[in-house]
């Protein structure tokens, strides 16, 4: 019987993946606005 709560469906996985790929856009559009020298780390945004 698979699991309900969405951590080995196809559509949990794309959720994973998107969020992650918004947390990355939103990271990088965050330094271009900014002019940032240093650009932020998206280390935060791994756990």
């Amino acid at each position: 019987m698979p699991r309900q709560h969405g951590s080995r469906t196809f559509e949990g996985a794309a959720v994973r993946v998107a969020q992650r790929v918004l947390a990355m856009a939103a990271a990088i559009w965050h330094n271009h606005k900014t002019g940032a020298p240093i650009t932020r780390s998206l280390i935060a945004f791994d756990h």
